[in-house]
């Protein structure tokens, strides 16, 4: 078992790893970011619920929200909520936790929250919905979500904004 995840934390920090090119042009440096995949998201979220189950929820809680910690990884961010709809931790924007959004609906009148817990007490699955961006200054974008039941209390999630696949 913990070959296996071994295993797979090598292949991810690989993959991440190949995923990040340097690009100079002159004087300019800019970092190239290769677009979050929903392979990567999926397995992204997988190692927080395992993280969640070994470490406990509060330690689990404080590292999903550094930003420099094993979890603050660019673009991707995990969010956390109770299966009654409060925020737990949300690395993208630190400001909901505490808040209860079991009746968020999108702009599409998606219940976000809900349809998110229903996922989760599956075991998990992708939603489509809109959330805002923090990349993009909060503004409204279509997201694919992941989520992933921890225990009976509380889920993980995380995702892509499709606006960012696509460019």
């Amino acid at each position: 078992m913990k070959k296996k995840l071994l295993f797979k934390l090598a292949f991810l920090v690989l993959f991440c790893g190949a995923s990040c090119s340097l690009s100079i042009a002159g004087e300019n440096k800019s970092v190239t970011v290769k677009p979050v995949s929903k392979y990567e998201v999926a397995v992204f979220v997988n190692r927080a619920a395992n993280y969640a189950r070994s470490a406990g929820k509060e330690t689990a809680l404080r590292e999903f929200m550094n930003p420099n910690g094993e979890f603050g990884k660019g673009k991707l961010y995990i969010f956390a909520y109770d299966f009654k709809g409060t925020v737990l931790v949300d690395g993208g924007q630190p400001d909901l936790v505490g808040k209860n959004l079991i009746d968020t609906k999108d702009e599409n009148n998606v219940e976000v929250v809900k349809e998110l817990i229903k996922l989760a007490q599956q075991g998990g699955g992708w939603l489509r919905y809109l959330w805002p961006n923090p990349a993009a200054d909060g503004k409204i974008e279509p997201k694919l979500g992941y989520v992933m039941k921890v225990d009976n209390d509380w889920f993980v999630g995380s995702g892509l904004y499709e606006v960012e696949k696509s460019k």
